[in-house]
C-alpha cells in the first residue's frame, strides 16, 4: 500500500467549482494513503509577509480559471477501480493547522442575518505554539480542525457545480464532527470518483451562522478503501461507535427530515433493525444538530451512539 503526497499548486488545485471536464491531479490505489493540503486566503491577508504561503501567492497569480464559488480545493484524485454505485472510504487519520494565522469573515448580504452588517470585516485569528488554541482579542478558543469541503466529482454531465453548495458528492459539507479519527463515506458518481479538499477549518460552531469559520490552512493525512456495488446515495460519517447521517435541503426542517430518514436507512441496513425501531431509537438516543445554513442548502446531521443496540437475536 503506498503513501502519496499532494501539495497545492497552479497545477493541483481547482478553485470555485467541483465537477465537470477535469484531469486527476493524482492516481492512486484502494488502500494507499495521501498527506493532502490546503491553502487559504489571500495573499493581501493583514499578516506578517512571511505568514503568507508562497503556494497561496502563486495559486492567486496563475490560477484563472475559477468558478462561482470561493474555495481552493486541492485534488482531484483519482482512485483506480471507482465506478458509479461503489462507495469511497475516506478515514482521516490525522489534520493538522498548516498556517501561523486563520481568518473569519462578516460582510454584507451573507450569513444568517443577511442585512446585519453593511461593510465586510475580516478579523484575523492567531494561534499558540501547538496551534491548540486561536486567539482573537480576549477570546482563547480550542482549535478542533478538520476539512470543510471534502467530496468526489459529481456526474460529468452536470458540468460545473459552485464549490459553495454540498450535494450527494459531499463537497461543501462544513460538518464539524469530520475530525481526525472519523471515516467519511461517499458515494462515487464519476469513473475514479475524483476526491477533493480544501475549506479548512481551525473551529467551527455548529451552523457556521456568519458564513466563515476558523479558515486556515490544513494539513491531512487519509487512507483510501473502496466499496464495490453498494448503491449509496447520501455521504455518511462513523467515529468509533458514533454514527452521523447527513441531510440536506432547502428548509431546516427538511434537512432534518432528511438526515432522520438517512438515520433510519443506515439502521435499517447496516444493524437489521425495522422501520418503526430505527424511528424510535431515534427519538430516543440520537441527536440531531444543525450543521451550516449558510451554502446554499441547509445542512443538518444526526449522531447516534451504536453501543446502544445490542446483538441481533437469533431465530
Amino acid at each position: 500500500m503506498a503513501k502519496h503526497r499532494l501539495d497545492p499548486s497552479p497545477e493541483t488545485v481547482h478553485w470555485g467549482y467541483v465537477g465537470g471536464a477535469q484531469e486527476p491531479a493524482l492516481e492512486i490505489e484502494p488502500g494507499d494513503s495521501l498527506v493532502l493540503r490546503s491553502v487559504a486566503g489571500s495573499p493581501d491577508d493583514p499578516v506578517p509577509a512571511a505568514w503568507i504561503a508562497p503556494e497561496l501567492r502563486s495559486i492567486h497569480e496563475h490560477v484563472t480559471d475559477r468558478g462561482a464559488g470561493v474555495h481552493i480545493l486541492t485534488g482531484p484524485v483519482a482512485v483506480k477501480g471507482a465506478e458509479p454505485g461503489d462507495t469511497l472510504v475516506v478515514r482521516m487519520d490525522r489534520i493538522q493547522i498548516d498556517a501561523p494565522y486563520g481568518f473569519n469573515y462578516i460582510g454584507p448580504m451573507s450569513g444568517l442575518l443577511y442585512h446585519a452588517f453593511d461593510e465586510p470585516d475580516t478579523a484575523i485569528l492567531t494561534y499558540n505554539e501547538d496551534r491548540s488554541t486561536a486567539r482573537l482579542g480576549r477570546l482563547r478558543l480550542p482549535t478542533r480542525p478538520f476539512f470543510g469541503i471534502m467530496g468526489v466529482a459529481p456526474p460529468e454531465s452536470w458540468g460545473r457545480v459552485s464549490s459553495i453548495t454540498p450535494g450527494r458528492f459531499g463537497g461543501n459539507l462544513d460538518n464539524k464532527q469530520l475530525i481526525a479519527g472519523t471515516t467519511l463515506y461517499l458515494p462515487v458518481m464519476r469513473e475514479g470518483a475524483f476526491f477533493y479538499a480544501g475549506d479548512g477549518h481551525g473551529a467551527q460552531g455548529d451552523g457556521e451562522i456568519d458564513v466563515t469559520a476558523i479558515e486556515t490552512a490544513l494539513e491531512g493525512e487519509f487512507h483510501f478503501e473502496l466499496l464495490k456495488g453498494t448503491d449509496q446515495r447520501w455521504p455518511y460519517a462513523r467515529r468509533g461507535h458514533l454514527l452521523i447521517s447527513m441531510g440536506l435541503e432547502e428548509s431546516l426542517t427538511g434537512a432534518l427530515v432528511a438526515a432522520t430518514r438517512h438515520m433510519i436507512e443506515l439502521l435499517e441496513t447496516q444493524y437489521g433493525l425495522s422501520y418503526k425501531e430505527a424511528y424510535r431509537l431515534c427519538s430516543l438516543a440520537a441527536d440531531f444538530h444543525i450543521t451550516q445554513v449558510v451554502n446554499g442548502v441547509k445542512g443538518v446531521h444526526g449522531m447516534l451512539d451504536t453501543s446502544v443496540i445490542g446483538p441481533a437475536q437469533a431465530d
